[in-house]
């Protein structure tokens, strides 16, 4: 079901999904091509670039990825759960969950580093039960959750957290020893730090202070997300205190409920600033996690809990097709933007740049080949040109040059010289909330974008 789900969603057009899927199909094509694009050293683009090779099509490759790590991450979650509990409906429970979740889906339809994460927590969570008793288990899940970080930083840290918390456990209740646990520990953090793949300005991903904030509550009921996903949400936020009630009532299984409390915790964001583009909103989509494994919870605790479980999955799966129109509606439309891609061609110098919003930007990379970035370009902005949105060609003209005027790109829409653009913004900035918005690319861009020191990818590193 996980991977018919995904396939419905994302091959119904032949473009990369979302805003965030060209970035994976610029990277595996440098990777064929024999160099990578972007300093990401993540693992997850190992199997991309295989399946783009035996694909023929980077991304029919990267989608084909994207419904087997959404697959794989299910049918592990249903292993966890039945572990952890015992029983089958537990893990059918979960596992179905994992599969219809909108949350999941969010993640698994564009973020393939994420969705790849997924898995290796998912298998790390499957092997966590009765591990203690079981050396072979036990270097599995030490593996894996050494695997993690080198694959996706956020699953890799959870995934760490929470296999040191199901240690602990056993080491205050004498069935581990503190010095192996110690040793471990070590071995593993000098192993993640040696790869390179967590930086301490990562941190700044979480605290960007010049990041673009909204109230939480006014984003998440504001319209954008459909009811499935904020009864989902809404569930995620009650799952801490679920999670810690049975920890305290249930001794028996407490060593695997304290491993998932903490991820549950960090799916809440708490005190994060949150954006739609922000740490905090990818962090809340992994909230699907604790949510199947808490439901499972509840399906073994008594008949009255076995029906909720089963009548609140039974609902996750028929609000499927609601929850797919709603992720194929937020991805940016594509097909409309193919006829003017030869006039980008043709209006940037080969020499040129483009700045765009998210989605957009990927899209002309890949797909026009010219460069792009989505971040206020450094220094003057010569030899940058802007896909602005919201302005006229009439708006922008007085701005502008006879040799370098304006373009109409396609409705709402204007291609425009990046000078052209700032003596406009100066002047009439103030006018416009437009000009500060998302879609009109204002902040500068990060350290941790490319890593650092790093400037843009040059054009002949494509």
């Amino acid at each position: 079901m996980a991977f018919g789900v995904r396939a419905a969603l994302l091959f119904d057009d032949p473009w990369a999904h979302g805003y965030d899927g060209w970035y994976y199909v610029l990277q595996v094509r440098a990777l064929l091509d024999g160099a990578a694009l972007f300093a990401d050293r993540s693992l997850v683009f190992w199997p991309l670039v295989a399946l783009g090779a035996l694909t023929g099509d980077v991304i029919v490759g990267n989608k084909i990825a994207a419904c087997l790590f959404a697959a794989t991450t299910a049918g592990f979650g249903a292993v966890a759960a039945q572990r952890w509990r015992r029983s089958w409906w537990a893990g059918l429970v979960c596992g179905l969950w994992w599969a219809a979740s909108p949350l999941h889906l969010g993640v698994s339809a564009e973020f393939l580093k994420n969705s790849a994460g997924a898995v290796i927590l998912a298998a790390l969570l499957a092997t966590l039960p009765g591990c203690e008793r079981d050396r072979r288990r036990v270097g599995l899940a030490v593996g894996l959750a050494l695997l993690g970080p080198m694959v996706h930083k956020l699953a890799g840290v959870m995934g760490l957290i929470a296999a040191g918390s199901y240690a602990a456990v056993h080491m205050l209740s004498g069935r581990l020893s503190p010095r192996l646990l110690g040793g471990v520990l070590l071995v593993g953090l000098g192993l993640v730090a040696a790869s390179g793949l967590l930086r301490p300005s990562d941190l700044l991903r979480l605290t960007d202070p010049s990041a673009p904030t909204t109230n939480r509550l006014a984003a998440l009921t504001g319209g954008r997300l459909v009811l499935p996903e904020q009864l989902e949400l809404a569930w995620v936020m009650a799952t801490p205190l679920v999670l810690a009630v049975s920890a305290i009532r249930d001794r028996s299984q407490r060593a695997f409920t304290l491993a998932i409390l903490p991820l549950a915790v960090i799916a809440t964001a708490p005190g994060l600033p949150f954006g739609w583009d922000l740490t905090a909103w990818r962090l809340m989509l992994m909230g699907f996690i604790p949510a199947g494994l808490t439901l499972a919870l509840l399906a073994t605790r008594s008949g009255i809990g076995a029906g909720l479980a089963g009548l609140a999955t039974v609902g996750v799966m028929l609000a499927l097709p609601e929850s797919v129109h709603a992720h194929r509606g937020r991805s940016p439309d594509y097909r409309a933007w193919a006829s003017a891609r030869a006039a980008i061609r043709d209006a940037v110098p080969a020499e040129g740049r483009v700045v765009a919003h998210r989605g957009l930007c990927g899209f002309v990379w890949a797909e026009a080949g010219v460069i792009c970035e989505n971040f206020h370009p450094a220094g003057d902005g010569e030899g940058w040109w802007r896909i602005a949105y919201g302005f006229s060609v009439d708006r922008l003209q007085p701005y502008t040059t006879a040799e370098e005027p304006p373009m109409f790109l396609r409705p709402g829409y204007t291609l425009v010289h990046e000078p052209a653009w700032r003596r406009f913004v100066a002047a009439e900035g103030d006018r416009f909330r437009l000009t500060r918005d998302a879609r009109n690319p204002w902040r500068p861009r990060p350290e941790f974008v490319y890593g650092p020191g790093q400037e843009t990818p040059a054009p002949d590193s494509k």
